[in-house]
């Protein structure tokens, strides 16, 4: 969306003037400084800082630039805007048909292509060179942006609430903020201030942010984030930091395992014996797990293994799981066992050492042999006059040009740039993302105010402030404003324009409405600081070296490495990751923490406040969450917030679930047979015999619905029917999707178990489901897989007392679950135990009793250019697991091959449209009494349709279906 072109919203630079220039004082000595949470300890080896280096030079363009300078007039710009000192506007534009970005951040320099060149020997330019996601890329333009460190993809936009207002947690605004340094993209539709749109949730990751390394003093403590500078041996006090934090903190964290509790077949590794060695021992014990890529090796200690020992000795634990050595691979009835109970095993480890980097052969990054990746660091002298300059605080000159003050760049230049731009909303920065609820019941209140006292929006927002300040309920306080403007003899509404003009000097008596004080005009109410001017201000703190600017990067963030991993793609692991409460990560560059409540990393060192900003919770919503919940974000990006200990409603259990289906199934197996063994234990999550469960993969209401009804029977034919993989469409307009899916025989065609590749639930573009590009066209922002939630709401209304009545009509085949002998069989209705049906080890069929099938498969062309093909007078959507083109799939219906069968049909909650829901099956056998589902198709069921329905049966007779004739077989 768009709003009409503006005006440069960059006020006069001269109103930073408010915001001191800042200083850079050097403590004479922190020898003394105690190790904390947040620096490292004082014995930590010291890279030598006054020597000089032979590799000193710097290119003609990097030895113009004072850093110094720029990070202090990038604080200043920010600190500046967040005390109302300058209004320097943080908003999403676009100029034409260019891309959509975001501005004003201040710019340090344009770096032409010398990054790219290759040719370069200053060593600024390698530092820089080696912090962009794409060095190598020859010809490719960048530039050197300084950003205010709390609006890094770290934190989550502010979002607003029902009021307009800016919503971040009272403590945020009293700790200090950081700025940092960036390898932006060049592009000539993008102006020098700006970045493309989302560069900071997916591009800034990939290449890392650049830091000054400062004094770590106690004053500053109360940044929210400062850099630390690695060293190449892994950082175990600051390991066992994170852990004590956790186990201190947070309760959701800890494992839950009764006194003596044992689990057959349990064994670890004793990492306190002299040689290492592997005994029984109850599950109860403490121990630590260890998730890794086995590889090729065929040693019985490998070097992963032997690392992990040494991590959990060092970090004060005795006993280590590790599946390979702890599982005894002879016996496979203990293994089909342990299999089944990873959740416990997982969940019950104090934590899981995760390898990401290499296979069992290559260690463990900065703990022995395996070395790590050095951590980008440039140290270059401060040129001597803009350092006097600087350092000489308050009385320094301003710079004569007052746009290159303000933003880094000329306000001509500026201006030119801005020049035809559009406002453009970006739904997610702008906190009006899926997940954002509006208080309906606020809103109606605000009206009512407004109403009441008659008053416009802006002043009843400024109000509200001013309660919120004196600690008076908005009620209260307009009473008290009401009383106050009938004593000054004038009415409520223009209460506001004559605070207005009092505080510009223009408030004088006479002249007003009822004998009043005369009321000039005012300017618009600005919107309220995020910060209090009269906080005392703080400046940058000085660097680690007098004389001396030393840049480290914090290198690509460690969850995208994590993603990007080996680790990352193989089936077995997804479920360790998942499972485990707390997780050590170890990347080729750092170390990264996981648990339930946090995440950190070595690199980057988050404030205490916002790292547990209430005892015993989880990091803040706006904080940059785990990966390890499921693939629920927007795909390359990251998501937000902490969810530890919430108590989940079906339909969100629903879409998590399909979060970690869509994950899982998108990694590499080396064995097919293992396509159930390795989700085992997300799945044992998941087993409620009174509610949400699985069977075979396929997720089901094992309990009742909220009218007192068995949900068993719709859940299977919804889940059946609800799930497709990962295609490309056959064309651009097309709403057919095809994939090339090899088959597991192993396993039933009608459980994505059976098929090898990326399968999802939700009903969105399946061509997007599992991929994406960080190269996303700037219109579909807000595509969002998760967003679809269709599937889930059947859940979330089904299971809902409030919500059950609105599905109206709904129809399920009958099936029958049963072994290839007859020896057992399940009606798949009412309340039939599920935990106890399908065996994964054994081969199940599926038989759908007296079924409806299509009477046809010929498509026609829809009258309405927006759609691709209609059946019947009926919106159609096919999904195939399999290449087939429209004729072929017309074709195979018509000579028998292909059948399509009706096996749900309902409203759709919260939109009382309907669909009704088929599978498309091949024919596996001469005989025809034995199928496999190869896709499904939906049609849609628009809602004056479902309006004439007078109930479930006339929706069934409005359908495109007759009767098969005989029951059918699903291999």
């Amino acid at each position: 969306m768009s709003s009409p072109e503006r005006e440069s919203t960059l006020r006069c630079p001269t109103s930073v003037a408010g915001v001191p220039r800042p200083e850079f004082p050097i403590p004479s000595s922190f020898s003394g400084s105690a190790f904390t949470f947040r620096f490292p300890p004082p014995s930590a080896p010291e890279r030598p800082s006054g020597k000089a280096e032979e590799d000193d030079c710097l290119c003609e363009d990097c030895a113009k630039l004072d850093l110094e300078q720029s990070l202090a007039s990038a604080f200043a710009l920010y600190e500046g805007a967040r005390r109302g000192a300058n209004s320097r506007p943080l908003g999403a534009y676009r100029r034409g048909d260019g891309p959509a970005y975001l501005k004003d951040f201040y710019h340090v320099a344009s770096l032409g292509d010398r990054l790219s060149r290759g040719t370069n020997d200053c060593k600024l330019c390698a530092f820089l060179a080696s912090t962009t996601a794409e060095p190598s890329a020859k010809g490719a333009a960048h530039k050197l942006l300084a950003f205010c460190g709390s609006e890094s993809y770290l934190f989550e936009a502010a979002p607003r609430d029902a009021r307009g207002r800016l919503v971040r947690g009272p403590g945020w605004n009293a700790l200090e903020h950081n700025v940092f340094m960036a390898v932006v993209p060049e592009d000539p539709l993008v102006p020098k201030t700006a970045v493309p749109l989302r560069w900071l949730e997916a591009g800034l990751p990939r290449g890392g942010a650049i830091y000054r390394l400062t004094q770590p003093r106690s004053a500053d403590e109360s940044r929210i984030v400062l850099p630390r500078e690695l060293q190449p041996r892994a950082d175990f006090t600051l390991m066992r930091a994170w852990l004590n934090c956790c186990r201190a903190s947070h309760d959701f964290c800890r494992p839950r395992k009764p006194a003596g509790a044992t689990l057959r077949g349990f064994r670890v590794i004793d990492c306190q014996a002299f040689a290492p060695q592997v005994e029984e021992r109850p599950w109860s014990e403490r121990y630590v797990a260890l998730s890794y890529v086995w590889g090729p090796s065929t040693e019985k200690w490998p070097r992963m293994v032997l690392d992990a020992v040494e991590i959990t000795r060092r970090l004060g634990e005795r006993y280590l799981w590790v599946d390979r050595l702890c599982i005894d691979q002879t016996d496979e009835d203990e293994k089909r066992f342990l299999f089944s109970k990873m959740n416990l095993i997982y969940e019950g480890a104090e934590f899981t050492i995760i390898g990401a980097a290499g296979d069992a052969r290559t260690g463990l990054p900065g703990v022995t042999r395996k070395q790590r990746k050095p951590q980008p660091r440039v140290e270059l002298d401060r040129p001597t006059r803009r350092s006097q300059d600087t350092n000489a605080g308050s009385s320094a000159q301003p710079d004569p040009d007052p746009g290159l003050e303000l933003v880094g760049v000329p306000l001509e230049e500026y201006e030119r740039e801005a020049a035809g731009e559009r406002g453009w909303l970006d739904a997610h920065r702008h906190g009006l993302g899926s997940g954002l609820t509006l208080d309906m019941g606020e809103l109606m209140k605000d009206q009512e105010l407004m109403d009441k006292y008659d008053i416009p929006r802006e002043h009843l927002r400024l109000f509200q402030d001013f309660a919120d300040d004196f600690g008076h309920t908005i009620e209260n306080f307009l009473e008290i404003q009401k009383e106050l403007a009938l004593r000054m003899g004038i009415p409520l509404k223009e209460m506001v324009p004559y605070l207005q003009g009092r505080a510009a000097g223009r408030g004088a008596r006479g002249g007003g409405s009822n004998g009043g004080p005369s009321l000039p005009p005012a300017p618009s109410i600005p919107e309220r600081p995020l910060t209090n001017p009269s906080k005392p201000y703080k400046p940058l703190p000085p660097s680690r070296v007098q004389g001396k600017t030393i840049l480290v990067s914090s290198m690509q963030e460690p969850r995208v490495t994590v993603r990007d991993s080996e680790w990352a793609t193989r089936g077995w692991t997804y479920q360790e990751g998942v499972l485990s409460k707390r997780r050590l990560v170890f990347t080729e560059e750092q170390v990264y923490w996981e648990c339930c409540g946090m995440a950190l990393n070595e690199t980057l060192d988050l404030h205490p406040g916002i790292v547990q900003a209430e005892p015993g919770a989880p990091m803040p919503d706006y904080m940059l969450s785990g990966i390890f919940e499921g693939d629920m974000h927007r795909v390359p990006e990251l998501q937000y917030g902490f969810r530890a200990g919430k108590r989940e409603a079906s339909g969100q259990s629903v879409r998590k679930l399909d979060g970690h289906v869509r994950a899982y199934t998108s990694r590499k197996l080396t064995n097919a047979g293992d396509s159930l063994n390795a989700f085992l234990g997300v799945a044992a999550r998941y087993s409620d015999e009174s509610g949400l469960s699985l069977l075979l993969g396929i997720p089901v209401w094992a309990g009742l619905f909220g009218d007192g009804k068995p949900g068993l029977q719709h859940t299977f034919a919804l889940s059946i029917s609800g799930w497709m993989h990962s295609a490309k469409r056959i064309a651009d307009d097309a709403e057919m999707y095809v994939a090339s899916c090899p088959r597991r025989e192993e396993f039933p065609s009608w459980t994505w178990a059976g098929w090898q590749g990326t399968a999802t639930f939700s009903e969105g573009d399946p061509s997007r489901a599992g991929g994406g590009s960080e190269e996303q066209d700037d219109d579909d922002d807000d595509d969002d897989e998760a967003a679809d939630t269709e599937y889930s709401d059947f859940f979330t209304a089904l299971t809902s007392e409030q919500w059950v009545s609105s599905v109206d009509k709904i129809w399920s085949a009958e099936m029958v679950l049963h072994d290839a002998g007859g020896t057992e069989a399940t009606l798949l209705a009412g309340r039939a135990p599920v935990s106890s049906t399908g065996d994964p080890n054994r081969r199940w069929l599926l038989t759908i009793r007296k079924p409806l099938v299509l009477r046809h498969m010929y498509l026609m062309h829809s009258v309405n250019e927006w759609e691709w093909r209609r059946l019947m007078g009926k919106r159609v959507r096919i999904h195939l697991s399999v290449p087939m083109t429209e004729a072929t799939l017309t074709a195979g219906h018509r000579a028998g091959d292909l059948a399509t069968v009706l096996v749900f049909a309902s409203t759709v909650p919260f939109v009382w449209n309907g669909v009704a829901r088929f599978l498309i099956l091949r024919r596996t056998d001469d005989g025809g009494g034995r199928w496999e589902r190869i896709g499904r198709l939906t049609l849609i069921l628009e809602e004056w349709m479902m309006d004439k329905y007078g109930d479930t049966k006339k929706m069934l007779d409005d359908l495109p279906v007759r009767s098969f004739g005989k029951d059918l077989i699903l291999v």
